[in-house]
């Protein structure tokens, strides 16, 4: 990559960070900042509007990252790239704020606002991303995967994340607030898992010729892995003793989707893409 196209990258993440800060400045009323937070010591030694700025640029670099990295595999030419990636991160970092409800007791309308103000910076972000190598020729075929296709990655993908939760969550390997609010757990869970089945679907690209393990393992640990462990990682990030937490949930479920996508696109399910139904 020549020198000038990433000094416009920086760029668009830099600026979509600083819209990013600015829309949480905006809805700050809607903050689920604990009242009486104990910081990490990268917090109180940098103060928590840089330590917040770094992160925000931590996240939206590594948004940015997957994005170079996968662009010409991305179905759709030009912008529609952009669309799909950014709104396909944009689905993840939105419900994954929405997790806390149920760990914190956090108002779900006080979650979503907040989520908002990430997920339309990235969402932009990548609209501007594609802008930069639109034309150039970097496009591939979209070829629309039938319905049954659709409906059985988000089942698979929904059922795995769920049942994967839910053994991290009884053996207590991660917080989660299954007991204290388990009917919303459940279904913030279930959800959670049809949306990366969802977004599985929106990146899929029936001319991808790796095979199915490096497939899993690309959109497993780079395209959903490396997105979030850079939004997760504000908790350790801000606040003391979310490190270990953190981390396990990471681990968990990367592997999680990993099998999610093994499993969707196997042949024995008969998911293979491209395959008619």
């Amino acid at each position: 990559m020549k020198t000038g196209k990433r000094v416009k990258i920086a760029a668009v993440v830099v600026v979509c960070v600083l819209f990013d800060i600015v829309l949480h400045l905006v809805t700050s009323a809607y903050s689920t900042m604990p009242e009486n937070p104990n910081y990490s010591m990268v917090a109180e030694l940098l103060g928590t509007e840089i330590t917040v700025s770094l992160w925000a640029l931590l996240s939206f670099s590594g948004a940015a990252y997957v994005y170079c990295r996968i662009r010409n595999v991305i179905p759709g030419e030009g912008v529609k790239k952009g669309v799909r990636y950014g709104s396909a991160i944009a689905l993840i970092w939105l419900f994954a704020m929405l997790e806390g409800v149920s760990l914190f007791g956090n108002p779900i309308m006080n979650e979503f606002v907040v989520g908002l103000s990430d997920a339309i910076p990235v969402f932009l972000m990548a609209v501007l991303l594609s802008l930069l190598n639109a034309g150039n020729g970097e496009n591939a075929a979209v070829k629309p995967f039938p319905l049954r296709q659709k409906l059985m990655a988000v089942s698979i993908f929904a059922g795995v994340f769920l049942i994967g939760r839910y053994a991290a969550y009884v053996t207590g390997a991660i917080q989660s607030g299954y007991q204290t609010g388990p009917v919303y757990t459940f279904f913030w869970t279930l959800l959670m898992g049809a949306c990366i089945g969802a977004v599985s679907i929106l990146l899929g690209n029936t001319g991808d010729t790796l095979s199915l393990e490096r497939r899993a393992a690309k959109f497993g640990f780079l395209i959903f892995g490396v997105n979030w462990a850079t939004f997760l990682l504000f908790m350790p990030l801000l606040f003391s003793g979310y490190l270990i937490d953190v981390l396990s949930r990471i681990i968990i479920d990367t592997l999680l989707v990993t099998i999610g996508y093994y499993l969707t696109f196997s042949p024995g399910i008969r998911l293979k893409p491209g395959l008619k139904p």
